[in-house]
């Protein structure tokens, strides 16, 4: 493949761009004039903080981003599976990025605890009371995504993988496709980073010598085979069948077997602190990858500011030690006073 010329070429026209315009132009068409000006119009300028006028035309929504012309198709109430497939990623993705980043507090503490002992050990209660709301809050965020429920109504890990798998051929193969000369192109795959429990997959789907974290070019069908070997893994360990007995148990209702032996109840169904990294990391990466196809947005994982509560111990720490060297101060002083009498 020739190099691609990065100043004298462009990318196509994603075909779910294409299709996401086309649709919004046949919902307007067969709406009334009123309707879109008094009510759709203001709504879709709210949610997307935009100046959309009256006669909607591709012109003005070629402008838009993949992920704005999903908002209107949403607004617009389209039945085409892309729209369910990015209010579901959206909102599993929400509740993984949620339990992550508990996660990764969780992670701080222990990490933290042996350099800033003496700035923790002020405040045990709030700190024994954060870790409890910690753990509570990653377990019911964790059972959430993974909720058994077979109801409708209920939105689930499980469920999304099943509607990936109707209409994964919605997505096209490659990220982009950049034409130059009219007459060459090079074609960008997707590319997907490797955790240390996908290795063994990809080593068995000819991917030879694959390590954690690097990145390898995957199709949106691989995905599918990737995440639906994942779940399966979990079935198979017991891992979400340890997770619901905990939920009933401890978690949801006053049980009497957590009452009377809460450690049998835990040894027969044992769940680790990786097991919740993988619960998050598949749902967490998963999610992130259909939104990443839908909208070509790169979602972040954590906010800017994870590592701040560092900080606040570290200057903790100064203030704690900047007491004492004052009590120690003030108590030399008053003992020289006294000896001076």
């Amino acid at each position: 493949m020739q190099p691609i010329k990065i100043y004298s070429s462009m990318p196509k026209k994603n075909p779910l761009q294409i299709r996401f315009e086309d649709e919004i132009l046949k919902h307007f068409q067969k709406k009334d004039k009123a309707d879109i000006v008094n009510e759709i119009l203001p709504e879709m300028n709210s949610k997307l903080s935009g100046e959309l006028t009256f006669p909607i035309t591709r012109e003005q929504i070629t402008k838009l981003d993949r992920r704005q012309l999903l908002v209107i198709l949403e607004i617009l109430k389209s039945p085409i599976p892309e729209v369910s497939l990015f209010k579901w990623s959206n909102t599993l993705f929400g509740q993984s990025r949620d339990a992550y980043d508990k996660l990764i507090l969780l992670k701080q503490y222990y990490a933290l605890y042996s350099k800033y002992e003496y700035a923790i050990s002020i405040s045990p209660f709030f700190y024994n009371n954060l870790l409890d709301s910690l753990v509570i809050a990653i377990f019911i965020s964790v059972q959430k995504i993974f909720d058994k429920t077979k109801d409708s109504s209920s939105v689930t890990i499980e469920k999304l993988l099943l509607k990936y798998k109707k209409n994964y051929t919605i997505f096209p193969d490659f990220e982009d496709i950049y034409m130059w000369d009219k007459t060459h192109e090079a074609k960008i795959q997707w590319k997907w980073k490797i955790s240390e429990d996908e290795i063994d997959f990809f080593e068995t789907n000819n991917y030879s010598n694959c390590s954690k974290d690097d990145f390898v070019e995957v199709s949106p069908l691989l995905i599918l085979k990737l995440n639906e070997w994942k779940l399966n893994k979990f079935k198979s360990l017991k891992k979400l069948d340890y997770l619901y007995a905990q939920r009933n148990k401890i978690y949801v209702h006053n049980d009497k077997l957590a009452m009377n032996n809460l450690a049998k109840l835990t040894a027969d169904n044992p769940l680790t602190f990786e097991d919740f990294e993988h619960f998050i990391n598949f749902s967490l990466k998963f999610t992130h990858f259909i939104l990443l196809m839908l909208t070509n947005i790169n979602y972040a994982w954590e906010p800017t500011n994870i590592n701040d509560w560092e900080q606040t111990l570290k200057y903790t720490s100064i203030g704690l030690e900047k007491a004492k060297k004052d009590i120690k101060e003030k108590t030399r002083e008053l003992r020289d006073e006294f000896n001076n009498k």
